[in-house]
């Protein structure tokens, strides 16, 4: 009788466990379903707080993953792009949806875009930043999102070669004309399909102006005159070397390029 007894608790303890995880289960199901209604209203503070409350608590649960992803864009949206970085990127990680999957990885790359200028002040990050953005090319080559891509890799590059311009500039102006020469050297190198190269070899041309060594600035427009990618400034080198054959290289000249 006692052996029934025990029995018979043993089976009312499993039901009671098992309307509690119903219950549970239930009350994450209805947790997520509001967050989705609050990322769905742009209310996406709210919307955070209910994907982070599900994935504290039902944690490794495929509800909990697409919380995650929800958590991530709602972060996005709020503009922590930090955050929405680190959750893309574990989404990714541990998802078997390719779309999203994809879209997350795309995410990741455009934080780390809107926050290019944090990265651009950090010499040590750059590299990485435009490295990022040519493994998801290789990765989707033909992803819808590469054209934005492409935009983000283009202007990167782009501030990254006028930052490297621009120093070779003050170099110039403090008469420090070798340094100069190396800094848009660098830029004709490394950034050659920037407006920022056609600039460089103007004052590279101008440095060795500026050095008395014409026959220098000679030998350079020559090596670059099909390289230029605007035929006006293959114009301007030139006027330089022509007026400073003609004996009319002016001051107007120098403070034109010094400005």
């Amino acid at each position: 009788m006692k052996r029934i007894k025990f029995i018979f608790l043993i089976i009312i303890f499993l039901i009671s466990c098992g309307s509690k995880t119903d219950i549970i289960d239930e009350n994450i199901q209805e947790r997520f379903n509001l967050g989705l209604q609050y990322f769905e209203k742009e209310k996406y503070l709210k919307a955070e707080t209910e994907f982070n409350y599900l994935i504290l608590n039902n944690p490794g649960s495929k509800l909990a993953l697409d919380a995650q992803y929800y958590m991530a864009e709602s972060m996005f949206h709020l503009e922590k792009y930090n955050e929405s970085i680190v959750e893309y990127d574990r989404y990714a990680q541990f998802s078997d949806n390719s779309e999203k999957i994809e879209h997350a990885n795309f995410r990741s790359c455009e934080s780390s875009y809107l926050l290019s200028n944090e990265f651009l002040h950090d010499q040590g990050s750059s590299p990485s930043l435009l490295d990022k953005l040519q493994v998801f090319i290789e990765k989707y080559p033909n992803s819808n999102f590469n054209s934005e891509i492409e935009i983000f890799f283009r202007d990167i590059r782009s501030r990254l070669a006028r930052k490297k311009y621009e120093t070779g500039r003050l170099y110039l102006k403090l008469e420090e004309y070798d340094a100069a020469l190396i800094y848009f050297d660098d830029v004709i190198t490394s950034y050659y399909d920037t407006e920022y190269a056609d600039w460089a070899r103007i004052e590279t041309i101008f440095t060795y102006l500026l050095q008395k060594n014409p026959e220098k600035a000679i030998s350079k427009i020559e090596l670059y005159s099909e390289k230029f990618i605007k035929i006006e400034n293959y114009n301007i080198a030139e006027e330089l070397i022509n007026d400073m054959e003609a004996g009319k290289l002016t001051l107007s000249n120098y403070i034109r390029l010094y400005k």
